[in-house]
């Protein structure tokens, strides 16, 4: 285990200084940060005497007609009830969320199908190292991130005397944990696929369709497609990463924090679960493509 532990803490080391030196990591978190600027800017505009009102401004007229369609004005109500900030930490982080994982992903399969991975197994590593290190390497840069992202709300708000609520906080910790059992899927689809496109679309699969199920439990829809997305999401809530996020929210949310630490503690025990899914078929299969 400990060469394992030695291997897995150089290739991470590896992998962050490709990162930081990487273009792309900048330029997604860039992205990520503009579209909380003109976020906070489009809120700022959309705000009058009787408070906000988010068809004063265009962007939010889009978006709040369509959140509004699909889950109700109570919903879009209670998104933007501590102000814009709740809505643009999904929004900015879902620029960088796809970044790391999509490119580990690719990677992964790449350099399986290259051989690299059954290179570096014939030395001290080994496949589990190796998934293990590029797990490690997207949670410091996810974590890096969001705490660039609070910094740069926080001033945000500051400037235009705009606070971030309790609810931001409960969120951005959560987000933490979600994004971890993310990635561990996006190892999972690599090892089980023989190369990067496939694990790609496997990836992209399982988390639209994860996401397709939360959504259709909460959207306003007729009572039959309602009933069939709600069995849909009560089989497969053991195994998503949407399910114990909104269970730890909604605990925060009824104000039970002890339910809320055990929604991310939950999330923390799926990741482990789909790792040491991952290392057994990379047990079975080899590091072979």
């Amino acid at each position: 285990m400990n060469y394992q532990v030695h291997a897995a803490t150089v290739i991470v080391k590896r992998r962050l200084t490709e990162t930081l030196i990487s273009p792309g990591f900048y330029i997604t978190q860039t992205i990520g940060l503009l579209l909380g600027y003109l976020l906070v800017n489009g809120f700022i505009s959309s705000v009058d005497s009787s408070g906000f009102v988010y068809t004063l401004n265009p962007a939010y007229d889009l978006i709040g007609r369509i959140l509004s369609g699909a889950f109700g004005s109570a919903f879009v109500n209670k998104l933007f009830s501590e102000g814009p900030f709740l809505f643009i930490l999904y929004v900015s982080c879902i620029p960088i969320l796809l970044y790391l994982s999509v490119s580990s992903v690719f990677r992964f399969g790449l350099e399986k199908q290259a051989g690299a991975i059954e290179l570096l197994c014939y030395g001290p590593a080994d496949g589990t190292a190796y998934f293990l290190a590029s797990l490690v390497k997207d949670v410091i840069m996810m974590g890096l991130y969001l705490a660039v992202l609070y910094l740069f709300l926080l001033v945000t708000g500051m400037l235009n005397n705009l606070v971030l609520g309790t609810t931001f906080y409960h969120n951005l910790f959560v987000l933490f944990f979600l994004s971890a059992s993310i990635f561990s899927y996006g190892i999972l689809a690599s090892t089980v696929t023989d190369n990067s496109s496939s694990a790609i679309a496997l990836f992209s699969g399982i988390m639209i369709f994860f996401a397709v199920v939360m959504l259709g439990s909460f959207m306003i829809v007729g009572g039959y497609v309602r009933n069939v997305a709600t069995v849909i999401a009560w089989i497969i809530q053991w195994v998503s990463p949407l399910f114990y996020w909104d269970l730890a929210l909604r605990s925060m949310e009824a104000g039970s924090t002890a339910m809320y630490l055990l929604g991310m503690v939950l999330l923390l025990v799926l990741t482990v679960i789909i790792l040491g899914i991952s290392h057994m078929v990379m047990k079975i299969r080899g590091v072979r493509s």
